[in-house]
Protein backbone atom coordinates (compact mmCIF):
# COMPACT_ATOMS: atom_id res chain seq x y z
CA UNK A 1 0.00 0.00 0.00
CA UNK A 2 1.29 3.46 -0.92
CA UNK A 3 2.21 5.66 2.03
CA UNK A 4 0.67 9.10 2.32
CA UNK A 5 4.09 10.78 2.10
CA UNK A 6 5.00 8.59 -0.87
CA UNK A 7 1.98 9.86 -2.79
CA UNK A 8 2.53 13.46 -1.67
CA UNK A 9 6.20 13.74 -2.61
CA UNK A 10 5.48 12.55 -6.15
CA UNK A 11 3.24 15.55 -6.65
CA UNK A 12 5.83 18.10 -5.50
CA UNK A 13 8.25 20.04 -7.65
CA UNK A 14 11.44 18.21 -6.76
CA UNK A 15 14.17 16.97 -9.05
CA UNK A 16 14.72 13.40 -10.17
CA UNK A 17 17.82 13.16 -7.94
CA UNK A 18 15.80 14.22 -4.90
CA UNK A 19 12.97 11.78 -5.73
CA UNK A 20 15.48 8.92 -5.91
CA UNK A 21 16.63 9.74 -2.37
CA UNK A 22 13.07 9.96 -1.09
CA UNK A 23 12.29 6.64 -2.76
CA UNK A 24 15.26 5.06 -0.96
CA UNK A 25 13.96 6.54 2.30
CA UNK A 26 10.53 4.97 1.79
CA UNK A 27 12.04 1.57 1.01
CA UNK A 28 14.09 1.72 4.21
CA UNK A 29 11.04 2.82 6.21
CA UNK A 30 9.07 -0.22 5.03
CA UNK A 31 11.70 -2.65 6.29
CA UNK A 32 12.24 -0.83 9.60
CA UNK A 33 15.62 0.74 8.77
CA UNK A 34 14.62 4.06 10.28
CA UNK A 35 18.09 5.61 10.59
CA UNK A 36 18.69 5.07 6.88
CA UNK A 37 15.15 6.23 6.12
CA UNK A 38 15.62 9.49 8.02
CA UNK A 39 19.03 10.12 6.48
CA UNK A 40 17.78 9.56 2.91
CA UNK A 41 14.78 11.85 3.49
CA UNK A 42 17.02 14.56 4.91
CA UNK A 43 19.35 14.33 1.91
CA UNK A 44 16.34 14.42 -0.40
CA UNK A 45 15.26 17.63 1.32
CA UNK A 46 18.73 19.13 0.92
CA UNK A 47 18.82 18.12 -2.77
CA UNK A 48 15.44 19.75 -3.35
CA UNK A 49 16.67 23.03 -1.81
CA UNK A 50 19.94 22.84 -3.74
CA UNK A 51 18.07 22.46 -7.02
CA UNK A 52 15.84 25.44 -6.24
CA UNK A 53 18.85 27.57 -5.48
CA UNK A 54 20.64 26.55 -8.67
CA UNK A 55 17.72 27.28 -10.98
CA UNK A 56 16.75 30.58 -9.36
CA UNK A 57 18.09 34.01 -10.15
CA UNK A 58 19.99 36.05 -7.59
CA UNK A 59 17.90 36.88 -4.50
CA UNK A 60 17.27 40.57 -3.88
CA UNK A 61 19.31 40.77 -0.65
CA UNK A 62 22.38 38.90 -1.93
CA UNK A 63 25.31 40.54 -3.73
CA UNK A 64 26.25 39.26 -7.17
CA UNK A 65 29.70 38.01 -6.16
CA UNK A 66 28.31 36.21 -3.12
CA UNK A 67 25.63 34.53 -5.26
CA UNK A 68 28.19 33.40 -7.83
CA UNK A 69 30.31 31.87 -5.08
CA UNK A 70 27.28 30.15 -3.56
CA UNK A 71 26.26 28.63 -6.90
CA UNK A 72 29.78 27.31 -7.48
CA UNK A 73 29.83 25.73 -4.01
CA UNK A 74 26.44 24.12 -4.61
CA UNK A 75 27.91 22.34 -7.64
CA UNK A 76 30.77 20.95 -5.58
CA UNK A 77 29.94 17.39 -4.48
CA UNK A 78 32.11 17.72 -1.36
CA UNK A 79 30.54 20.82 0.15
CA UNK A 80 27.09 21.23 -1.44
CA UNK A 81 25.15 20.04 1.62
CA UNK A 82 26.96 22.42 3.99
CA UNK A 83 26.45 25.20 1.46
CA UNK A 84 22.70 24.57 1.44
CA UNK A 85 22.57 24.81 5.26
CA UNK A 86 24.65 27.98 5.27
CA UNK A 87 22.50 29.54 2.57
CA UNK A 88 19.25 28.63 4.29
CA UNK A 89 20.40 30.14 7.58
CA UNK A 90 21.89 33.32 6.13
CA UNK A 91 20.09 36.31 7.67
CA UNK A 92 19.69 39.98 6.86
CA UNK A 93 19.04 42.45 9.68
CA UNK A 94 16.16 44.83 9.14
CA UNK A 95 16.78 46.46 12.54
CA UNK A 96 18.39 45.40 15.81
CA UNK A 97 15.39 43.26 16.76
CA UNK A 98 14.27 41.85 13.42
CA UNK A 99 16.11 39.82 10.81
CA UNK A 100 14.92 37.87 7.80
CA UNK A 101 16.33 35.20 5.56
CA UNK A 102 18.55 36.64 2.84
CA UNK A 103 17.62 33.92 0.36
CA UNK A 104 14.37 32.12 1.14
CA UNK A 105 10.90 33.52 1.76
CA UNK A 106 10.20 30.92 4.45
CA UNK A 107 9.49 32.36 7.91
CA UNK A 108 12.12 32.53 10.64
CA UNK A 109 10.25 29.88 12.65
CA UNK A 110 10.55 27.38 9.83
CA UNK A 111 14.21 28.15 9.17
CA UNK A 112 15.04 27.85 12.89
CA UNK A 113 13.75 24.25 12.81
CA UNK A 114 16.50 23.25 10.35
CA UNK A 115 19.32 22.85 12.94
CA UNK A 116 17.19 20.32 14.86
CA UNK A 117 16.78 18.14 11.77
CA UNK A 118 20.48 18.61 11.02
CA UNK A 119 21.35 17.17 14.43
CA UNK A 120 19.07 14.19 13.86
CA UNK A 121 20.75 13.65 10.49
CA UNK A 122 24.16 13.54 12.22
CA UNK A 123 22.88 11.10 14.84
CA UNK A 124 21.76 8.78 12.04
CA UNK A 125 24.90 9.17 9.93
CA UNK A 126 27.38 8.70 12.77
CA UNK A 127 25.61 5.85 14.57
CA UNK A 128 25.27 7.70 17.86
CA UNK A 129 23.49 6.06 20.79
CA UNK A 130 20.30 8.07 20.24
CA UNK A 131 17.23 5.95 19.49
CA UNK A 132 15.78 6.68 16.04
CA UNK A 133 12.38 5.15 15.31
CA UNK A 134 9.57 5.44 12.79
CA UNK A 135 8.15 8.40 14.74
CA UNK A 136 11.19 10.52 13.90
CA UNK A 137 10.76 9.78 10.19
CA UNK A 138 7.02 10.44 10.33
CA UNK A 139 7.59 13.75 12.12
CA UNK A 140 10.18 14.84 9.57
CA UNK A 141 7.84 13.91 6.73
CA UNK A 142 5.13 16.03 8.35
CA UNK A 143 7.61 18.90 8.55
CA UNK A 144 8.32 18.52 4.83
CA UNK A 145 4.63 18.38 3.92
CA UNK A 146 4.00 21.56 5.88
CA UNK A 147 7.06 23.52 4.85
CA UNK A 148 8.78 22.30 1.68
CA UNK A 149 6.53 24.52 -0.52
CA UNK A 150 7.51 27.52 1.65
CA UNK A 151 11.19 27.38 0.68
CA UNK A 152 10.94 29.86 -2.15
CA UNK A 153 13.92 31.87 -3.34
CA UNK A 154 13.33 35.58 -2.80
CA UNK A 155 13.47 37.70 -5.93
CA UNK A 156 12.53 34.86 -8.24
CA UNK A 157 9.35 36.44 -9.61
CA UNK A 158 11.09 39.17 -11.60
CA UNK A 159 13.53 36.67 -13.06
CA UNK A 160 10.68 34.33 -13.95
CA UNK A 161 8.91 37.18 -15.76
CA UNK A 162 12.05 37.75 -17.80
CA UNK A 163 12.17 34.07 -18.71
CA UNK A 164 8.58 34.19 -19.99
CA UNK A 165 9.42 37.32 -21.95
CA UNK A 166 12.34 35.54 -23.62
CA UNK A 167 10.32 32.38 -24.18
CA UNK A 168 7.78 34.14 -26.41
CA UNK A 169 10.51 36.11 -28.21
CA UNK A 170 11.38 34.14 -31.35
CA UNK A 171 14.84 35.73 -31.36
CA UNK A 172 15.65 33.52 -28.37
CA UNK A 173 13.19 30.62 -28.50
CA UNK A 174 12.29 28.31 -31.34
CA UNK A 175 8.59 27.49 -31.96
CA UNK A 176 7.72 24.27 -30.17
CA UNK A 177 10.34 24.57 -27.42
CA UNK A 178 9.30 22.97 -24.14
CA UNK A 179 7.61 25.28 -21.64
CA UNK A 180 7.48 22.67 -18.84
CA UNK A 181 10.54 24.10 -17.06
CA UNK A 182 8.75 27.44 -16.77
CA UNK A 183 5.70 25.81 -15.20
CA UNK A 184 7.82 23.85 -12.73
CA UNK A 185 9.73 26.98 -11.82
CA UNK A 186 6.50 28.85 -11.09
CA UNK A 187 5.68 26.33 -8.39
CA UNK A 188 9.11 26.42 -6.80
CA UNK A 189 9.74 30.17 -7.08
CA UNK A 190 6.34 31.56 -6.12
CA UNK A 191 4.08 31.23 -3.11
CA UNK A 192 0.48 30.01 -3.46
CA UNK A 193 -1.14 33.45 -3.60
CA UNK A 194 1.62 34.78 -5.82
CA UNK A 195 1.07 32.03 -8.39
CA UNK A 196 -2.47 33.23 -9.10
CA UNK A 197 -1.25 36.81 -9.59
CA UNK A 198 1.57 35.60 -11.80
CA UNK A 199 -0.82 33.57 -13.96
CA UNK A 200 -2.70 36.80 -14.63
CA UNK A 201 0.57 38.44 -15.62
CA UNK A 202 1.33 35.56 -17.98
CA UNK A 203 -2.07 35.79 -19.64
CA UNK A 204 -2.05 39.58 -19.89
CA UNK A 205 1.52 39.93 -21.16
CA UNK A 206 2.91 36.68 -22.53
CA UNK A 207 0.63 33.73 -23.36
CA UNK A 208 -3.10 34.15 -23.95
CA UNK A 209 -5.42 31.16 -23.74
CA UNK A 210 -6.29 29.67 -27.14
CA UNK A 211 -8.97 27.13 -28.06
CA UNK A 212 -6.99 25.60 -30.94
CA UNK A 213 -5.27 22.41 -29.67
CA UNK A 214 -2.19 22.88 -31.85
CA UNK A 215 -1.47 26.40 -30.59
CA UNK A 216 0.92 27.34 -27.79
CA UNK A 217 -1.82 29.16 -25.85
CA UNK A 218 -3.92 26.00 -25.61
CA UNK A 219 -1.04 23.66 -24.82
CA UNK A 220 0.43 25.90 -22.14
CA UNK A 221 -2.82 26.65 -20.31
CA UNK A 222 -3.94 23.03 -20.57
CA UNK A 223 -0.87 22.01 -18.57
CA UNK A 224 -1.84 24.59 -15.96
CA UNK A 225 -5.54 23.69 -15.89
CA UNK A 226 -4.91 19.95 -15.51
CA UNK A 227 -1.77 20.07 -13.40
CA UNK A 228 -1.55 17.35 -10.70
CA UNK A 229 0.21 19.87 -8.48
CA UNK A 230 -2.36 21.07 -5.94
CA UNK A 231 -0.77 24.47 -5.39
CA UNK A 232 -0.80 25.18 -9.10
CA UNK A 233 -4.34 23.86 -9.56
CA UNK A 234 -5.62 25.96 -6.63
CA UNK A 235 -3.87 29.03 -8.03
CA UNK A 236 -5.39 28.42 -11.46
CA UNK A 237 -8.90 28.22 -10.01
CA UNK A 238 -8.27 31.35 -7.93
CA UNK A 239 -7.04 33.12 -11.06
CA UNK A 240 -9.94 32.20 -13.39
CA UNK A 241 -12.64 32.88 -10.80
CA UNK A 242 -11.38 36.39 -10.12
CA UNK A 243 -13.34 37.94 -13.03
CA UNK A 244 -16.53 36.99 -14.91
CA UNK A 245 -15.02 37.42 -18.37
CA UNK A 246 -11.84 35.58 -17.48
CA UNK A 247 -13.85 32.71 -16.05
CA UNK A 248 -15.93 32.41 -19.22
CA UNK A 249 -12.84 32.58 -21.42
CA UNK A 250 -11.07 29.72 -19.67
CA UNK A 251 -14.10 27.53 -18.98
CA UNK A 252 -15.04 27.76 -22.67
CA UNK A 253 -11.66 26.22 -23.51
CA UNK A 254 -11.53 23.77 -20.59
CA UNK A 255 -15.22 23.02 -19.91
CA UNK A 256 -14.75 20.19 -17.43
CA UNK A 257 -13.00 22.58 -15.02
CA UNK A 258 -16.44 24.12 -14.45
CA UNK A 259 -17.31 21.53 -11.81
CA UNK A 260 -14.32 22.59 -9.72
CA UNK A 261 -15.89 26.04 -9.31
CA UNK A 262 -19.44 25.17 -8.25
CA UNK A 263 -18.98 26.68 -4.79
CA UNK A 264 -18.85 30.13 -6.43
CA UNK A 265 -22.63 30.54 -6.57
CA UNK A 266 -22.72 34.11 -7.84
CA UNK A 267 -20.08 33.40 -10.48
CA UNK A 268 -21.89 30.28 -11.73
CA UNK A 269 -25.20 32.12 -11.95
CA UNK A 270 -23.68 34.99 -13.94
CA UNK A 271 -22.04 32.39 -16.17
CA UNK A 272 -25.22 30.59 -17.23
CA UNK A 273 -27.40 33.69 -17.26
CA UNK A 274 -25.03 35.97 -19.17
CA UNK A 275 -21.63 34.66 -20.28
CA UNK A 276 -22.78 31.38 -21.81
CA UNK A 277 -25.20 33.04 -24.23
CA UNK A 278 -23.54 36.39 -24.85
CA UNK A 279 -19.87 35.41 -24.93
CA UNK A 280 -19.37 31.68 -25.40
CA UNK A 281 -22.19 30.93 -27.84
CA UNK A 282 -20.72 33.17 -30.55
CA UNK A 283 -17.07 32.15 -30.24
CA UNK A 284 -16.63 28.61 -28.92
CA UNK A 285 -17.77 25.16 -29.96
CA UNK A 286 -18.11 24.04 -26.32
CA UNK A 287 -21.40 25.92 -25.87
CA UNK A 288 -23.60 22.80 -25.88
CA UNK A 289 -21.14 20.77 -23.80
CA UNK A 290 -21.21 23.46 -21.12
CA UNK A 291 -25.01 23.71 -21.26
CA UNK A 292 -25.27 19.97 -20.62
CA UNK A 293 -22.76 20.12 -17.76
CA UNK A 294 -24.93 22.77 -16.13
CA UNK A 295 -28.11 20.73 -16.64
CA UNK A 296 -26.63 17.37 -15.77
CA UNK A 297 -25.20 18.60 -12.48
CA UNK A 298 -28.29 20.62 -11.52
CA UNK A 299 -26.39 23.89 -11.38
CA UNK A 300 -29.47 25.77 -12.58
CA UNK A 301 -32.33 26.18 -10.08
CA UNK A 302 -35.19 23.83 -10.91
CA UNK A 303 -37.68 26.68 -11.34
CA UNK A 304 -35.40 28.32 -13.95
CA UNK A 305 -34.57 25.27 -16.07
CA UNK A 306 -37.50 25.86 -18.43
CA UNK A 307 -36.33 29.40 -19.15
CA UNK A 308 -32.82 28.07 -19.75
CA UNK A 309 -34.14 25.50 -22.26
CA UNK A 310 -36.02 28.28 -24.08
CA UNK A 311 -32.75 30.20 -24.41
CA UNK A 312 -31.01 27.06 -25.66
CA UNK A 313 -33.69 26.49 -28.30
CA UNK A 314 -33.28 30.07 -29.46
CA UNK A 315 -29.53 29.46 -29.77
CA UNK A 316 -29.82 26.72 -32.41
CA UNK A 317 -28.49 28.17 -35.67
CA UNK A 318 -26.41 27.26 -38.68
CA UNK A 319 -23.24 28.06 -36.74
CA UNK A 320 -24.39 26.50 -33.49
CA UNK A 321 -25.80 22.98 -33.75
CA UNK A 322 -25.47 20.29 -31.03
CA UNK A 323 -23.83 17.00 -31.98
CA UNK A 324 -25.99 13.90 -32.40
CA UNK A 325 -25.03 12.67 -28.93
CA UNK A 326 -25.71 16.06 -27.36
CA UNK A 327 -29.04 16.27 -29.20
CA UNK A 328 -30.23 12.99 -27.70
CA UNK A 329 -29.39 14.14 -24.18
CA UNK A 330 -30.96 17.56 -24.74
CA UNK A 331 -34.12 15.80 -25.86
CA UNK A 332 -34.58 14.62 -22.27
CA UNK A 333 -34.71 18.24 -21.11
CA UNK A 334 -37.44 19.22 -23.56
CA UNK A 335 -35.33 21.08 -26.13
CA UNK A 336 -37.25 19.68 -29.10
CA UNK A 337 -40.65 20.42 -27.57
CA UNK A 338 -39.56 24.05 -27.35
CA UNK A 339 -38.34 24.08 -30.98
CA UNK A 340 -41.58 22.41 -32.08
CA UNK A 341 -43.55 25.18 -30.41
CA UNK A 342 -41.41 28.02 -31.77
CA UNK A 343 -41.48 26.76 -35.37
CA UNK A 344 -44.49 24.57 -36.01
CA UNK A 345 -47.06 25.35 -33.32
CA UNK A 346 -46.63 29.09 -33.89
CA UNK A 347 -47.10 28.51 -37.63
CA UNK A 348 -44.22 30.75 -38.73
CA UNK A 349 -43.65 28.60 -41.84
CA UNK A 350 -47.17 29.27 -43.04
CA UNK A 351 -47.53 32.95 -42.25
CA UNK A 352 -49.13 34.71 -45.19
CA UNK A 353 -46.37 37.23 -45.88
CA UNK A 354 -43.35 35.89 -43.97
CA UNK A 355 -43.31 32.16 -44.75
CA UNK A 356 -40.51 32.39 -47.31
CA UNK A 357 -38.29 34.59 -45.13
CA UNK A 358 -38.95 32.49 -42.04
CA UNK A 359 -38.14 29.28 -43.91
CA UNK A 360 -34.76 30.67 -44.93
CA UNK A 361 -34.11 32.28 -41.57
CA UNK A 362 -34.81 29.19 -39.49
CA UNK A 363 -33.51 26.55 -41.88
CA UNK A 364 -30.91 25.21 -39.40
CA UNK A 365 -33.44 24.90 -36.60
CA UNK A 366 -36.06 23.22 -38.86
CA UNK A 367 -33.54 20.70 -40.20
CA UNK A 368 -32.16 20.02 -36.72
CA UNK A 369 -35.67 19.22 -35.55
CA UNK A 370 -36.51 17.02 -38.55
CA UNK A 371 -33.25 15.09 -38.35
CA UNK A 372 -33.69 14.26 -34.66
CA UNK A 373 -37.44 13.96 -34.08
CA UNK A 374 -40.13 11.62 -35.53
CA UNK A 375 -42.72 13.21 -37.80
CA UNK A 376 -46.21 13.94 -36.54
CA UNK A 377 -49.36 15.37 -38.12
CA UNK A 378 -48.61 19.00 -37.19
CA UNK A 379 -45.11 18.96 -38.70
CA UNK A 380 -46.39 17.21 -41.83
CA UNK A 381 -49.19 19.73 -42.23
CA UNK A 382 -46.91 22.76 -41.78
CA UNK A 383 -44.22 21.51 -44.16
CA UNK A 384 -46.77 20.41 -46.72
CA UNK A 385 -48.44 23.81 -46.65
CA UNK A 386 -45.12 25.65 -46.92
CA UNK A 387 -43.90 23.66 -49.91
CA UNK A 388 -47.09 24.21 -51.87
CA UNK A 389 -45.59 27.60 -52.84
CA UNK A 390 -41.99 27.37 -51.64
CA UNK A 391 -39.96 26.29 -54.66
CA UNK A 392 -36.47 27.59 -53.92
CA UNK A 393 -34.42 28.86 -50.99
CA UNK A 394 -32.13 27.53 -48.27
CA UNK A 395 -34.65 25.23 -46.61
CA UNK A 396 -35.82 23.95 -50.01
CA UNK A 397 -32.27 22.96 -50.94
CA UNK A 398 -31.45 21.40 -47.56
CA UNK A 399 -34.67 19.42 -47.32
CA UNK A 400 -34.41 18.30 -50.95
CA UNK A 401 -31.02 16.72 -50.22
CA UNK A 402 -32.34 15.19 -46.99
CA UNK A 403 -35.32 13.65 -48.81
CA UNK A 404 -33.02 12.24 -51.47
CA UNK A 405 -30.74 10.67 -48.84
CA UNK A 406 -33.58 9.51 -46.53
CA UNK A 407 -36.33 7.90 -48.65
CA UNK A 408 -38.00 6.45 -45.54
CA UNK A 409 -38.76 10.01 -44.49
CA UNK A 410 -41.05 10.42 -47.51
CA UNK A 411 -42.78 7.15 -46.82
CA UNK A 412 -43.53 8.19 -43.26
CA UNK A 413 -44.55 11.68 -44.41
CA UNK A 414 -47.05 10.22 -46.86
CA UNK A 415 -48.38 7.71 -44.34
CA UNK A 416 -49.16 10.46 -41.84
CA UNK A 417 -50.66 12.67 -44.55
CA UNK A 418 -52.91 9.86 -45.71
CA UNK A 419 -54.10 9.15 -42.16
CA UNK A 420 -55.03 12.82 -41.76
CA UNK A 421 -56.49 13.30 -45.26
CA UNK A 422 -53.80 15.75 -46.35
CA UNK A 423 -53.21 16.16 -50.07
CA UNK A 424 -49.42 15.83 -50.44
CA UNK A 425 -47.71 18.44 -52.59
CA UNK A 426 -45.34 17.35 -55.32
CA UNK A 427 -42.19 18.01 -53.29
CA UNK A 428 -43.20 15.29 -50.80
CA UNK A 429 -44.72 12.90 -53.33
CA UNK A 430 -44.03 9.27 -52.50
CA UNK A 431 -42.80 8.81 -56.06
CA UNK A 432 -39.61 10.58 -54.95
CA UNK A 433 -38.99 7.85 -52.41
CA UNK A 434 -39.46 5.16 -55.05
CA UNK A 435 -37.09 6.90 -57.42
CA UNK A 436 -34.49 7.28 -54.71
CA UNK A 437 -34.53 3.56 -53.87
CA UNK A 438 -31.79 1.46 -55.56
Amino acid sequence: MELHFENWIKQQDVSEDALILFDESIKCYRVGAYRASFLMSYLGFMKALRDRLLKSEKPTLVHEAEWTRTRNDLKNDKIWEDTVITTVQAKHKINKNVSVSKVFLASNDVIEDIPYWRRKRNECAHAKDTIISYSHVDTFWLFLESNLPKFIVDGGKEALSDKFKRFIDRRYTRPGDDFQPLIKEMVSVLRGDEIADFLKEVQDNYIEVDDLPDELGYKFWREIAYSPNKALQDAFLQFITSEHDKFAEFIAVFPNRLLLCTSKNELIRFFWKESLFNKIRRRYDTFWELALILLRNELIPEEEVEEFIIDLADSVSGMNIPSNVEAQELKEYGLFERIRWSIFERGILTEKYNAYNNANRYVAKVMFYIENTPLDSLVVQELNSLFSSYHFGNLHNRLQKFVRDQPLFLKEFNRIAKENNFSVVDFFSEDKAEIAEP
